[in-house]
């Protein structure tokens, strides 16, 4: 215990008065003679004890009063360790750091982490001398300063701190205490201190302090909870897959759970909604501090095709955000594939349409595959099927082009092979709406064996595919190595004619030698892809490589609008999503889950037909659409997607005292931990009053036993 003014302490000697003048103010017997002293004495006795009790306890009241007071007037007080912010009058340049990251929207008490923290934050601010400087930073990953500079207009900062929001994003207090550290580097005070106002979490630290190995800055952490435990449930993850137990729509919803309260639950409520409809609930087993999973089994109605919302929640508890798990499922329509084979063979595994099958059926269960000839196609049946494939056909007939061209633009799929029955120059006048690039001349990269060479020759043994670009949705399933496709070797392709207008057609893929091998164009709703080699092993080894299958398979599901045949689409917050201008679309607008919008236009002279949506900072669905150049509006359902809650927050295990900033800062300086002043005074004073109540009691009854005792004597 330390005093403030130590030297009021010498009026302690006053503390001797009372005893002094209860020793010369007693009473002292006076002798009485009596016949019936014997009666007498007893009773004396008995009073006497009562009497000398009553005068013990007025000295002890009195003089502890007389101890209280110069103790009261010295004011003692207490130092212990704390946490919570120390503020002294010191000029000081002050970086405060507040944790909007998405735990802090859990309940602690009436309001939430981030109220307490916004509240004692601006207490704090409004605290600060005015010539010190400050600056405002936000702990969440990504999140921008809100008072990136230090200055000493405090109404800013306060300001600052009232207009500030907790997001859904995780925390990032590495990145935070770095630029806080870089800020407090070339502040002209001599006090560099840190304030961070947080929920005490781990999750953030991974990558350490951030704060420089010299000259640190002092760190305060002030944790608003108070090291009061934080007890969770969670959805960690929801995966959809198809399944056949379900039918042609079936689809296997799987919830993974984790316990973060130390208690069992036997029976925790999990519920599954389809659309905004409740359709499945069941219970799971979740033991204490473990997990558990869950699996609901759904039918959709018809073919399963369409798109659809999946919400899949758990009871709620005081950290909501984590107690659901929202997904946006596409689900491809039963795949119905025309193959018109252009140059059928009686040995099957020399004919195009063997490999074309065998690789969609393979790729695509459920899929239906039909093979006809040119002649036997009718123009009137295309509408039967979603994706058409014309392979090594020579000449379209024009009833058949006319036909293709209202297929496509109602939506359908048009896939495209090339061959040595090709004639460039007929299919350049009839399909030229349909076709990307036009045709031109037959390149050969290397003679096969047998054979004679092209008209270019290519003294390389084979042409090979240069690197994917896996920001194409069609290539996004494939790894970085290629997943096979990089090591197919090319002996024929067809090199195509350049175009001035680039803007509805796109590469995916490219030779070496710069050559488009795979060529996307769009027409009306539907989309077109030329390979400008073939689908058999004439021209090249890729039917016969792992890549093959899959890529065929994601071709068949490209041209029917979606990039798996049934994917669900779920981000983290912060994940970017990848949008495509599809058909004639000029503008998509993205709609957020609080309804605000955000809206991308199409470069009038690029080729580029995707673009990056980063602004996934809100839990929920976000909607797309489209508009085309008259300013017509169509609905993309196929790109909506749905952004969940990093599961790191969800974890509320505690920093370890050995990691924390302000532990580690203070330790290099050798500094001792901050220490919070306890006022004893108040209480000293609080007694005080009690021991004077005491005392006016004690001397009343004193004074009433004397009354009486006179009175007896009077009689």
């Amino acid at each position: 215990m330390r005093f403030l003014a130590p030297v009021l302490l010498l009026a302690l000697v006053a503390a001797a008065l009372p005893y002094l003048i209860h020793r010369v103010g007693k009473r002292r017997a006076v002798p009485v003679r009596f016949a019936a002293m014997q009666l007498l004495l007893r009773s004396e006795r008995r009073v006497h004890a009562r009497r000398r009790l009553r005068e013990i306890l007025l000295l002890v009241a009195r003089t502890a009063a007389a101890a209280s007071l110069p103790l009261v007037f010295a004011r003692p007080f207490c130092e212990r360790a704390t946490d919570l912010p120390v503020v002294t009058l010191d000029a000081q340049a002050a970086v405060l750091i507040l944790d909007d990251s998405a735990s802090m929207q859990r309940r602690c008490g009436v309001g939430t982490c981030f109220a307490k923290a916004k509240a004692r934050a601006l207490a704090l601010a409004r605290q600060f001398p005015l010539d010190s400087e400050l600056a405002l930073l936000l702990a969440s990953a990504g999140a921008e300063a809100r008072i990136g500079e230090l200055e000493a207009e405090r109404a800013r900062i306060v300001e600052a701190i009232e207009g500030t929001t907790c997001s859904a994003r995780p925390a990032d207090f590495t990145a935070a205490m770095r630029q806080a550290a870089l800020l407090l580097a070339g502040a002209n005070r001599a006090l560099h201190r840190v304030y961070l106002f947080t929920d005490g979490q781990a999750t953030g630290w991974e990558d350490g302090t951030g704060l420089p190995p010299a000259s640190a800055p002092e760190v305060i952490i002030d944790d608003v909870t108070g090291g009061a435990p934080l007890p969770n449930r969670a959805i960690l993850d929801a995966r959809v897959q198809p399944t056949a137990e379900s039918g042609p729509g079936g689809i296997a919803i799987t919830v993974d759970i984790a316990d973060y309260t130390q208690q069992s639950a036997p029976a925790l409520g999990v519920t599954l909604r389809v659309d905004g409809a409740a359709v499945a609930q069941g219970a799971v087993e979740l033991p204490a501090g473990g997990r558990a999973r869950k699996r609901f089994l759904h039918a959709f109605p018809g073919e399963g095709g369409g798109s659809h919302d999946l919400v899949v929640s758990i009871e709620a508890d005081a950290f909501p955000p984590d107690d659901r798990r929202t997904l946006h499922v596409e689900m491809a329509r039963t795949l119905r594939v025309l193959a018109i084979d252009g140059d059928p063979r009686t040995i099957r595994n020399e004919d195009e349409s063997f490999f074309f099958e065998t690789a969609i059926k393979s790729g695509i269960p459920g899929a239906l595959v039909t093979n006809k000839l040119a002649d036997d196609v009718s123009p009137d049946g295309l509408s039967s099927y979603t994706v058409v494939a014309l392979l090594n056909v020579a000449e379209p007939a024009p009833a058949l082009a006319a036909a293709l061209e209202r297929f496509v633009m109602a939506g359908g799929g048009l896939f495209i092979s090339m061959g040595d029955r090709v004639n460039a120059m007929v299919w350049n006048q009839r399909m030229a709406r349909l076709l990307p690039q036009p045709l031109g001349l037959l390149r050969t990269a290397a003679a096969l064996p047998g054979q004679r060479a092209g008209e270019t020759l290519d003294e390389r043994p084979a042409e090979r595919l240069l690197p994917l670009d896996r920001r194409t949705p069609l290539l996004s399933v494939f790894p970085e190595e290629g997943g096979g496709l990089l090591g197919a070797r090319f002996f024929k392709y067809v090199l195509l004619d350049p175009v001035r207008d680039t803007a509805r057609r796109s590469v995916l893929l490219r030779f070496e030698s710069g050559a488009p091998a795979l060529v996307e164009g769009e027409l009306g709703k539907g989309r077109v892809l030329l390979l400008t080699t073939t689908v058999d092993r004439e021209w090249t080894d890729l039917p016969i490589r792992p890549g093959f299958l899959p890529l065929l398979r994601e071709i068949a599901r490209y041209l029917v609008g979606a990039t798996d045949q049934q994917s669900a689409v779920a981000l983290l917050v912060g994940e970017p999503s990848l949008l495509s201008f599809r058909a004639d679309l000029q503008t998509l607008e993205i709609r957020r889950p609080d309804g605000s919008v955000w809206i991308a236009k199409r470069e009038p002279d690029g080729n580029v037909h995707n673009v990056a949506f980063t602004g996934t900072d809100q839990i929920g669905l976000y909607r797309v659409r489209g508009a085309s150049a008259d300013g017509v509006f169509v609905e993309q359902p196929s790109q909506d997607f749905a952004v969940n809650l990093d599961p790191r927050e969800s974890d509320p295990a505690r920093l370890a005292p050995e990691r924390r900033p302000d532990r580690l800062a203070a330790a290099r300086v050798g500094a001792k931990p901050s220490k919070h002043r306890v006022e004893l005074w108040h209480a000293l004073s609080a007694v005080l009053l009690f021991l004077v109540l005491a005392e006016s009691l004690l001397t009343l009854r004193r004074r009433r036993a004397s009354a009486l005792a006179s009175g007896r004597s009077a009689k």
